[in-house]
């Protein structure tokens, strides 16, 4: 069965054979390209400044309280901490795909540093989830981004089926969605711990639990040596990285095509249509770190984040070629599209639950 997709507002994935399906010979054509231009190999230069840079920032924020005293130097801090931490987070990412280095053991080393011991943040926890929504993406029932949610809704059906206060805060999950941001650290930290107490044995759980003590460790340190308003450092900083990451993350498949196992869809067609590009700027570009270009991610999660622009043109290539959408929007008119169906999504909780059709056939205003 062939995929033709319409995309607009409340419509539905429309199955039809009307054009070629874009599938293995496709991407295996898209790849060969990628190699070709050298789009795969690693580039330690770049990694090299980025890993700096990102530093720099975190270091910045730390030292702000000694070179501004008082309320504006702590309110400052705050804000440059949160957004070094995110950058770190970033990098940590790209570490996680083995996009940074040649070896495993030097991705998962760098990897640990970010997540660990500079966010407090499980990297085991972290990277399997976030291997099964790229293996998943957009599965309403394996992608752990969709069917672990919390209290948001991204199905009429997980919609409908709400009761109680979840209920109520679903009908208005457009206007809640955005107040959930900056719980999104804490939230990863204390998953992070789950994780380590729960599913990891032996070394792997010692050396999890052991790097997370140390962040947590050098942050009593602070709050020990230089006064309690450190405490309200770290909980602010917390607060502005979650918040950082809410709108880094946003934009990517929130809004886009959802499907089950019985929808067949080619690897190629699975990514391109879940994901969606925030249009590339120099802005953007270090704003999201690299993840606006979320389509060309997906196809190549190990690509270095700066070899992402070149692939992106030879995407829009074979997307045009095959007749396959391709989402890329600007940056605010992709929160306007989530937050559209945010609201669309929460209106289905005013409808009794049964009534839904096939959930596989939901489509997000991706437009």
């Amino acid at each position: 069965m062939d995929l033709d997709l319409q995309i607009g507002s409340s419509r539905e994935l429309q199955m039809e054979s009307r054009r070629p399906r874009a599938g293995a010979s496709e991407y295996a054509r898209l790849r060969r390209s990628v190699i070709a231009a050298g789009l795969l190999e690693r580039a330690p230069g770049f990694y090299l400044l980025r890993g700096l840079l990102c530093y720099a920032i975190l270091a910045a924020g730390l030292s702000l309280p000694f070179v501004l005293p008082g309320a504006w130097g702590a309110l400052l801090a705050i804000l440059v901490i949160g957004i070094g931490l995110l950058q770190v987070g970033v990098l940590g990412h790209d570490a996680a795909h083995l996009a940074v280095f040649t070896g495993v053991k030097a991705n998962w080393a760098l990897g640990m540093l970010c997540w660990n011991v500079t966010l407090g943040v499980s990297f085991w926890s972290w990277r399997d989830r976030h291997n099964r929504h790229h293996a998943n993406t957009n599965d309403i029932d394996d992608d752990p981004d969709i069917f672990n949610a919390g209290l948001i809704a991204f199905t009429a059906e997980q919609a409908r089926a709400r009761r109680g206060w979840r209920r109520r805060v679903t009908r208005r999950q457009a206007v809640v969605y955005p107040f959930l941001f900056p719980f999104v650290t804490i939230a990863l930290r204390v998953d992070g711990w789950r994780f380590a107490l729960t599913e990891l044995r032996g070394g792997p759980r010692l050396l999890e639990l052991a790097l997370l003590t140390l962040n947590l460790g050098l942050w009593a340190a602070a709050i020990a040596l230089f006064g309690w308003q450190w405490l309200g450092i770290f909980i602010g900083s917390q607060l502005v990285g979650g918040l950082y990451q809410g709108l880094v993350v946003a934009p990517n498949h929130k809004g886009m095509p959802l499907w089950s196992k019985d929808v067949e869809l080619s690897f190629l067609e699975r990514q391109v249509l879940s994901s969606r590009n925030v249009a590339p700027h120099p802005f953007w570009d270090f704003f999201f770190g690299g993840l606006n270009y979320q389509v060309e991610h997906h196809l190549f999660p190990n690509m270095p984040r700066v070899h992402l622009n070149r692939a992106r043109d030879l995407v829009i290539r074979l997307c045009d070629e095959c007749g396959l959408p391709r989402a890329e929007m600007g940056a605010f008119a992709s929160y306007r599209a989530i937050f559209v169906e945010m609201a669309r999504i929460g209106r289905f909780c005013a409808e009794p639950a049964g009534e839904t059709a096939a959930v596989t056939r939901e489509c997000a205003d991706s437009q």
